[in-house]
């Protein structure tokens, strides 16, 4: 019967899935799924949930699964939920649409159409809208979330972004969710077979500090500040690795990834210990689910990701 309900509200939600809604950015057109209107004033709203999709792009399934958990939690009323939805030239787009590279849209690059928008501009604004407080009077939390590649943008938006700056009366989080790698602050990387030791690596045989794997290089968004004022806001900010204990399979394995350890688990845990060794200041936090692997919805909908996304 637990289970037949459990489908039954699945099936629900997925029957009510609302057309995906546009909006203007920077002069072009920018796609996203959501349970309210974002532009109509709302007293009863206190959380928003921006949940960003992996390479596959599927917003709408992430929608469904942040959607559908503030359903069975009896907290939708209260709940604002956004999936952006980042496309490349190769998806079906409207006339005007933003569109990335494949893996641009990841990293903060510029869109390739002629506005030139980096995808974290596009976050940017769904933050200052949401921490407009003519709209949102009684909004007290944003949850900025990605998994998979969601993650790989969350953490490099933690990190160069300065959209909070208007948002200093509500509390915001980034969650990021078993990205493949990070961008790390400085040049040195974990010593393979030491936990905790982390070392300039001898001969690595690639660029592997270039962003999006460090800090050299970087992209028009990222070099928009120094090092030292990124990593000072950085630290700031409520940041939690959120993994997956069996996310030990299949991931990117170049020089510059591997770098960084074998598999997304270790990977998330290495960064841990970095910004620890390297900034002991931070207020960040790592959080382990047991016995899941790469998935957004066994992440989320566990009793740990419910209690990020909905301090439940």
């Amino acid at each position: 019967m637990r289970y037949l309900l459990v489908l039954l509200l699945s099936f629900n939600v997925l029957a009510q899935l609302p057309n995906e809604s546009v909006i203007q950015i920077n002069g072009g057109k920018f796609s996203y799924y959501t349970n309210k209107s974002i532009t109509q004033t709302s007293s009863l709203v206190e959380r928003a949930i921006i949940t960003i999709h992996g390479s596959v792009r599927n917003a709408d399934t992430y929608f469904k699964s942040v959607w559908g958990l503030s359903k069975r939690l009896g907290v939708e009323d209260k709940t604002i939920v956004v999936s952006p939805h980042f496309k490349i030239s190769g998806d079906q787009l409207l006339a005007g649409e933003l569109r990335f590279s494949y893996e641009g849209w990841w990293i903060g690059n510029n869109s390739l159409d002629k506005t030139k928008t980096s995808s974290f501009a596009v976050i940017d604004f769904f933050i200052k809208l949401f921490s407009d407080q003519r709209l949102y009077p009684n909004l007290k939390e944003l949850v900025i979330t990605g998994h998979s590649a969601g993650g790989h943008l969350t953490q490099r938006l933690a990190l160069g972004s300065v959209a909070d700056i208007y948002s200093n009366h509500i509390n915001i989080k980034y969650i990021v969710a078993n990205p493949g790698t990070y961008a790390y602050l400085t040049n040195k990387r974990p010593v393979r077979g030491m936990n905790g030791i982390f070392e300039v690596p001898r001969n690595p045989g690639c660029a592997y500090n270039n962003y999006k794997y460090g800090m050299d290089n970087r992209n028009e968004y990222m070099s928009r500040f120094s090092v030292s004022d990124m990593t000072s806001n950085f630290v700031k900010r409520q940041v939690t690795y959120f993994l997956g204990e069996q996310d030990i399979g299949d991931v990117e394995q170049t020089c510059q990834a591997a770098l960084q350890g074998p598999h997304r688990l270790a990977r998330g845990i290495n960064f841990k210990d970095h910004v620890d060794q390297d900034l002991p200041h931070n207020i960040h936090n790592k959080v382990i689910v047991p016995g899941v692997g790469h998935t957004q919805y066994g992440m989320y909908t566990s009793q740990l990701g419910q209690k990020l996304l909905f301090g439940l």
